[in-house]
């Protein structure tokens, strides 16, 4: 059903005009797609509109600003939906899919359950800048990382990490099997395999489309304030797979779609809204402000963390 949905709105010319910029992005910051491509594609129609429809004169004005780049932002999404359907042709070609994507799916808890355990700071200093140093690593790469970490906190972190003793071990039996399907005796470039890469590319292009689409929420927020929520709503995602499960057993249930709000290095600052009331900009509580401004927070200091530790800004320790 959801390969229909994708067939439905995926356009192979948007997706080869779109690639450069695609293949263009820094290997670091390239983000897993964990995206309701098919809601995406309504939630961006809608925000265009939104920032464009009526105010692409003044939005054209702000430094900084394609607007022709923001315009085609839907097509974005249809390069990116056509770019999930060859990982889905590339994984039913593949003998070995079905098992990838279930490490793919362990990956991808054992990474938001680290990823928590840092923000919580109940991980050494060491260990934090591991896991957002080191996120960008090969799937199996980084499981193996992953289980390294979670064992030598064990008792750190016990009752205190959504991922038991047993999700652990299950990960690492996991990956050998992975690796003994696809006789990786010794490390093995993975983008070699034609599912890797499009799975890489996928992904591209779902960082380029998180990219522009943070830069359309800062023109939304230029012109209508707090109230910008409304107008260009956060892309949907499907949650992190941190829950504990019951059983113990990490299942490969499909998760629902959730919202999440555009990320930036810097909070942008928000005008009062134009040819509005206070009334109207109140409609949005501000607790949804405040949620955002905190994600916006905290990926700028995990971002600054990062170009601290590669030397492309100086630590303040020194």
């Amino acid at each position: 059903m959801e390969t229909l949905a994708l067939e439905g709105i995926s356009s192979q010319s948007a997706y080869e005009s779109f690639l450069p910029a695609a293949k263009a992005l820094e290997p670091g910051f390239i983000e897993e797609c964990c995206a309701d491509i098919v809601l995406a594609y309504q939630v961006v129609r809608h925000a265009v509109e939104q920032v464009l429809g009526t105010g692409a004169t003044s939005v054209s004005e702000l430094p900084h600003v394609n607007v022709a780049d923001l315009s085609l932002l839907p097509r974005l999404v249809q390069g990116l939906a056509y770019a999930a359907l060859r990982v889905e042709r590339e994984r039913e070609a593949a003998s070995f899919g079905p098992l990838f994507e279930r490490a793919q799916q362990v990956r991808r808890r054992l990474r938001k359950a680290a990823d928590a355990l840092a923000e919580a700071q109940l991980l050494p200093d060491s260990d934090i800048d591991e896991v957002w140093l080191h996120e960008r690593q090969d799937v199996l790469d980084d499981c193996l990382s992953l289980v390294a970490l979670f064992r030598r906190n064990a008792a750190r972190i016990a009752s205190r990490s959504p991922v038991t003793v047993i999700e652990v071990d299950a990960a690492e039996q996991l990956v050998g099997q992975l690796r003994t399907v696809l006789g990786q005796q010794t490390s093995v470039r993975q983008e070699e395999n034609p599912l890797f890469r499009a799975i890489e590319m996928r992904d591209r292009f779902w960082t380029l489309l998180l990219q522009r689409y943070d830069m359309l929420w800062r023109c939304g927020a230029w012109l209508y304030g707090r109230a910008v929520a409304e107008r260009v709503p956060p892309l949907p995602v499907r949650p992190a797979l941190v829950r504990p499960n019951p059983g113990g057993v990490m299942d490969g249930a499909a998760p629902r779609a959730d919202m999440v709000p555009p990320r930036s290095l810097s909070t942008p600052g928000l005008v009062p809204m134009r040819g509005g009331s206070p009334a109207s900009a109140s409609r949005t509580p501000e607790r949804t402000m405040s949620r955002h401004l905190d994600e916006l927070q905290r990926e700028m200091d995990r971002k600054t963390r990062f170009l601290v530790r590669i030397g492309a800004i100086p630590s303040a320790r020194r």
